[in-house]
């Protein structure tokens, strides 16, 4: 009798066990956190897919964080028109518009122009200091002019732009130079003789560890005369 009440005995501490190991191979299983579960602070979902790394917050309008450019190409500046077909009119434009005059005006005629760009920078660049030349070109409607523009690591730039009589709609656009791919890298908005590209805080940089060579695009839409630019930097 003994040694059947120990058989019995047995078997029930083996089904113990083995219910035991059951219950911990399924422990993982219940703990595992549900696919789309924060792992960190709110609004994080897990650890980034391979190859992309954390988002990169913007840092200005138009610069927007997320996997790179493709290559040959720069990550937009600073605010861009939306219209793919608008970038392309003013890419044809930029190539076949001719170099900026740089402070080749008499007096007269580039007076105005300069002290105009003097007068916006007081609310548009403070802080900064003028750098180089004024660029002034005299254009028709849909005419274009452009000079080169070294954006160096660690400054920060805005382009100022006036418009003398005659000029209605003056827009400065920030292209890449060759042998880049032609892209818009940033722009003023239109409906304006005093355009402005990368105002105070917005101001436009580098986003390489080295110079980056842009062409400033003075584009005239609506009107005809003498338009001029400068830049700023801190």
């Amino acid at each position: 009798m003994m040694r059947r009440h120990s058989t019995a005995i047995g078997v029930l501490s083996l089904a113990a066990v083995v219910g035991c190991g059951k219950a911990a191979e399924t422990e993982p299983q219940q703990a595992a956190q549900p696919h789309g579960q924060s792992y960190g602070p709110p609004g994080s979902y897990g650890p980034p897919p391979d190859g992309y790394g954390a988002p990169i917050a913007p840092t200005q309008p138009g610069a927007y964080g997320g996997p790179p450019p493709p290559p040959g190409q720069v990550a937009p500046l600073g605010a861009v028109l939306a219209d793919p077909a608008a970038a392309q009119n003013i890419l044809a434009g930029a190539v076949a518009g001719g170099a900026a005059i740089l402070g080749a005006l008499v007096g007269g005629e580039q007076a105005p122009l300069d002290e105009g760009i003097k007068s916006v920078a007081e609310t548009q660049a403070k802080g900064m200091t003028p750098q180089g030349q004024l660029m002034t070109a005299r254009l028709a409607a849909n005419g274009h002019a452009e000079a080169s523009l070294t954006l160096k690591p660690g400054s920060c730039y805005t382009v100022i732009g006036f418009g003398g009589p005659g000029t209605l709609d003056f827009r400065i656009n920030l292209v890449t130079a060759p042998p880049m791919p032609p892209q818009v890298l940033a722009q003023s908005a239109g409906g304006s003789v005093t355009p402005v590209v990368g105002p105070n805080e917005q101001c436009v940089r580098s986003p390489y560890p080295l110079p980056l060579v842009v062409k400033v695009d003075m584009q005239l839409l609506r009107g005809q005369g003498l338009v001029g630019a400068r830049v700023y930097k801190r």
